[in-house]
């Protein structure tokens, strides 16, 4: 039978290493007072599972009442040194202690050393007077750290004690069966509050370039590639504007004005539509002779069951005479006397709804030939600024038109000399733009099928390009230039489908998944909490980088 002295700080985990790396079956035990194993009788039920499952017999020695107690209640073997019998008994120390060396043993690692040399001493040899200073020592030692005790007779049970020492143990268990399901609920409401997935994925890079020339026009339906030469749809944008300008004018003269106005013409004659000559005349109830500026046709009237409904049309009128006396406010009806005594003359009328304004005789502010000119520049400036600021907002965003591609052409520019009350003149101007521009998507994707050469699994990494030597035929709608492209291919990658292919799944399959995703160079996955073992269901706790 072999014996084991253990260590006072030494755990249960080591005892148990060195029981079961004793070739014997039967190991004695030696736990001195004060002994780690001597604060929770676990230990001892641990080490009778241990000893039982390898088949060892285990026997615990020590003067410690509690642990002999807990050994017994683990259904161990237990015995006082001071209780030993009459001869034939052997005691096993080690042999450095014969020899007179320090018999207090080292403390031991978990490392599997030599075994110690042991020498066996009789029983017979320690006298009576040894043994009870042995006993001496040890109730010395125990009153030191311990409230005294005194020790039960041999074959006696201490009912009073045992009984409370199972009542404890068994609400030990309870609280920590209770602690533990606190703990795991804890930690399932933090994973599934906070549990996050966080993948990283590095993918492969083919580096690619091209050299050449396009030509987009607006006959080209699809794309294509002829050599260096690209050929690809482009859309023709045209833009209509117009607008009136006032200016001061800087000069002085005697100037007679006629008065102006817009008079309503209207038919309650027939269906039949009637055309009024320019100057035709038109009077007010008072005689004041108005004239049509231009040719007027003036629409049929609408018969609606038997009955005429008028019809109308606006036109500039011009005072027959200058003066400010022609500066009539609303005028509700004036005649036609080219009409008078025939049936159209009360049928055919006319209306200043707005009445008429500057009619002037005097000396006034007039406009030189240099405030025309200088009105002129200033109206075509606007007129080009305008046209360039309606441009991008008439074509999508993806369209790009190219510095050259455009083309801004003044068609109309109209100054009025006559001035205002305060001194202004006006310039009418018309102008309108043309401009060839692509869908700036469709040559990056056909640059990617050439790219790729047809592989629809590869995507733009990154991609940049530079266009020069643009030329536009605004005659055949055609715009051509030079294209420098540069980019990388990687392979596509989904990253709401991959969410939805590992969702719930454990983060080894998650693991497995990532390495099998095609032109992979790197992957990571990292979890929090550390025991969180599955990958969320839900797609927003978990965040993809793919590079």
């Amino acid at each position: 039978m072999k014996k084991i002295t253990v260590l006072k700080d030494e755990g249960i985990a080591e005892v148990i290493d060195r029981v079961l790396e004793e070739p014997g079956d039967e190991v004695v035990v030696v736990i001195p007072k004060e002994s780690a194993l001597g604060r929770s009788m676990r230990n001892f039920h641990l080490l009778k599972r241990e000893a039982d499952a390898a088949g060892k017999t285990v026997t615990i020695e020590s003067v410690d009442e509690n642990i002999l107690a807990f050994a017994k209640e683990s259904g161990l073997e237990g015995s006082h040194p001071l209780w030993r019998g009459t001869g034939g008994v052997a005691d096993i120390v080690p042999a450095n202690e014969e020899a007179g060396e320090d018999p207090a043993p080292k403390k031991r690692s978990r490392k599997k050393t030599e075994p110690v040399k042991l020498t066996v001493h009789k029983e017979e040899e320690e006298s009576d007077e040894e043994a009870a200073k042995e006993a001496e020592t040890f109730e010395e030692e125990e009153g030191r750290f311990f409230k005294k005790r005194s020790a039960p007779e041999m074959g006696e049970e201490n009912e009073e004690e045992e009984e409370p020492r199972r009542g404890v143990s068994h609400k030990l268990v309870w609280g920590g069966i209770i602690a533990v399901v606190i703990v795991f609920a804890a930690l399932g409401i933090i994973t599934w509050s906070f549990g996050h997935v966080n993948i990283a994925i590095d993918f492969q890079k083919t580096p690619w370039n091209y050299e050449g020339s396009v030509v987009a026009g607006k006959s080209i339906a699809t794309s294509t590639a002829n050599g260096a030469v690209i050929s690809i749809h482009a859309a023709v944008f045209s833009l209509p504007k117009n607008t009136t300008q006032l200016f001061p004018a800087s000069g002085n003269a005697n100037v007679s004005i006629k008065a102006q106005g817009t008079i309503t013409i209207y038919n309650a004659y027939s269906s039949a539509k009637q055309d009024l000559v320019a100057s035709t005349r038109f009077v007010t109830p008072d005689g004041k002779l108005f004239r049509l500026v231009n040719n007027v046709t003036v629409p049929g009237a609408q018969v609606t069951n038997g009955q005429i409904v008028p019809s109308s049309i606006d036109a500039p009128a011009v005072a027959d005479q200058a003066g400010t006396s022609y500066n009539v406010g609303p005028v509700d009806k004036l005649t036609i006397p080219g009409f008078q005594g025939s049936p159209k003359y009360n049928a055919f009328y006319g209306q200043l709804k707005s009445g008429t304004s500057g009619g002037f005789v005097g000396k006034r502010a007039v406009p030189t030939a240099a405030d025309i000119a200088s009105a002129k520049t200033k109206v075509t400036a606007v007129l080009q600024a305008n046209l360039t600021s309606d441009l991008t907002t008439r074509y999508p965003d993806n369209f790009k038109i190219l510095d050259g591609a455009t083309s801004a052409q003044v068609t109309k520019l109209t100054a009025n000399t006559s001035t205002d009350a305060s001194g202004n003149f006006s310039v009418f101007g018309e102008a309108s733009l043309q401009a060839i521009g692509f869908d700036e998507s469709v040559l990056k994707a056909f640059l990617l099928s050439l790219a790729s050469e047809g592989r629809p699994d590869f995507v733009w990494n990154s991609f940049t390009q530079n266009y020069s030597g643009v030329h536009a035929d605004f005659a055949k709608g055609t715009v051509s230039f030079s294209l420098s492209a540069l980019g990388t291919l990687t392979r596509a990658f989904d990253e709401n489908a991959f969410k939805a292919s590992i969702a719930g799944k454990s983060i080894g399959d998650a693991r497995t998944a990532i390495a099998a995703i095609p032109g992979l160079t790197d992957g990571k996955i990292s979890a929090w909490p550390v025991w969180l073992w599955s990958i969320p269901s839900n797609p927003n706790k978990v965040q993809i980088t793919a590079n």
